[in-house]
């Protein structure tokens, strides 16, 4: 089923994302299943949290006797992101979250790049609109949408409306889409953003670099979606062609 793959192809991104190595790397990997993938997953943070538990959670209580800029600048010029991403899981949401108000958005970006978003859930909810908006263009900018895509899944929906209004780039948008695992989540707001707008998003998917990607989004979009996009390009019988080609099976 399309659904299992692309929940496969997601715990293998997460994977890799976690241990920072690339595709060709541990190949092996493509050989489990996705609940073997995801049990890996969660047994590999359960390792590199519970095996240091002792010192994050001393880290943790020195913390909250330290003013949260102090705090902030331990993290950036002692700790690191790595370790800062780990010493977060051992932190109340609003405790990170008050930590992180004082980081560059370059360094709060290198910590996100390091933590696995279900497990952060509450924190990603309670960031400020402003900080969060940053840090997915800093993660735009790296190309980095795995991530992004990730932390949409967890970031409130009204939220994750203004940040997609705000991207410019419709490349960008698709890709952040392709890469949340709850595609139709996002798919609901497409038809807020007006005529113009999706006519920029389609025309950007039926595009042969990124058609793949934009096939597989659609075929989470709902009956009003498809019948919106197809008037959408009604005066453009080729690209209307394609888009009727690419959700055929729909």
């Amino acid at each position: 089923m399309q659904e299992d793959k692309e929940k496969k192809e997601f715990e293998l991104h997460s994977l890799r994302n976690l241990l920072g190595v690339s595709s060709e790397d541990f190949h092996f990997l493509t050989k489990l299943n996705v609940d073997e993938l995801a049990l890996l997953k969660n047994q590999i943070l359960t390792s590199m949290q519970d095996g240091q538990r002792e010192i994050f959670e001393t880290i943790a209580k020195v913390s909250r006797f330290m003013p949260n800029f102090l705090n902030a600048k331990v993290s950036h010029d002692i700790l690191g992101p790595q370790i800062t991403a780990n010493l977060s899981y051992f932190l109340s949401p609003k405790e990170a979250i008050s930590i992180a108000s004082h980081f560059s958005t370059s360094f709060f970006s290198d910590i996100i790049e390091h933590l696995v978003p279900e497990r952060i859930s509450e924190m990603i909810a309670l960031t400020p609109f402003d900080q969060m908006r940053r840090a997915v263009n800093e993660l735009i900018n790296r190309g980095n949408f795995f991530v992004i895509g990730s932390l949409i899944d967890y970031t409130p929906i009204e939220s994750v409306d203004k940040i997609a209004r705000g991207i410019p780039n419709p490349d960008h948008l698709i890709l952040i889409t392709y890469n949340c695992q709850d595609k139709s989540r996002v798919l609901k707001l497409f038809q807020n953003f007006g005529e113009t707008r999706i006519l920029e998003v389609l025309k950007a998917g039926l595009n042969p670099t990124l058609f793949d990607q934009f096939k597989i989004i659609f075929e989470h979009a709902d009956e009003s979606l498809l019948e919106f996009s197809r008037k959408t390009l009604e005066n453009d019988p080729t690209e209307l062609a394609l888009f009727n080609q690419m959700v055929v099976n729909r």
